[in-house]
């Protein structure tokens, strides 16, 4: 069972990141990003209208963020409550699995569409200046998510070209 959890921890971060992938909010719901993305909705000084879209888009990846929570772990309980069966059918259980990964799919799919189309409504209000200040916050990401990258995996700057035997 713990397996399932870091697959759906992925889908519900990839949920949030993807859906708001414009506003600079690549990491999901972490206080690093959401301080970059109060920071970013600050600097873009809206209007009464675009301040409205925002509202209804942070809304709709919210609410798809938590029906997405809710569903893995409605999943999870019914997987928990079919392998707790004695003599359980593991051959039944890995169908359900996947049958309840492929509907969740399904949802997550059609939720990013909705969230990135809200956020995509209130970028096409933008002006150009409020475009560029979203195109850097969205470079500060990704260069933030890079040096994550390597900080995860252990990587460090300068020791690529070091070759062994080298001092």
């Amino acid at each position: 069972m713990r397996g399932n959890r870091i697959p759906l921890a992925l889908v519900a971060a990839g949920l949030v990141a993807a859906g708001s992938a414009w506003a600079q909010m690549p990491q999901g719901p972490q206080m690093e990003g959401m301080r970059g993305f109060a920071r970013l909705h600050k600097q873009l000084n809206l209007n009464p209208q675009q301040e409205e879209l925002w509202q209804k888009a942070q809304s709709a990846q919210r609410d798809a963020f938590k029906a997405m929570r809710t569903t893995g772990e409605q999943n999870r309980a019914k997987l928990r409550a079919e392998i707790d069966k004695p003599g359980a059918d593991l051959k039944q259980f890995a169908l359900t699995r996947d049958q309840l990964r492929e509907q969740m799919r399904s949802q997550m799919d059609a939720s990013h569409k909705q969230v990135r189309d809200a956020w995509f409504a209130l970028y096409d209000t933008l002006d150009a200046n409020q475009k560029e200040q979203v195109r850097l916050a969205i470079v500060s990401g990704m260069d933030r998510m890079g040096r994550g990258h390597h900080r995860m995996h252990g990587d460090h700057v300068g020791q690529a070209d070091h070759k062994a035997g080298e001092g």
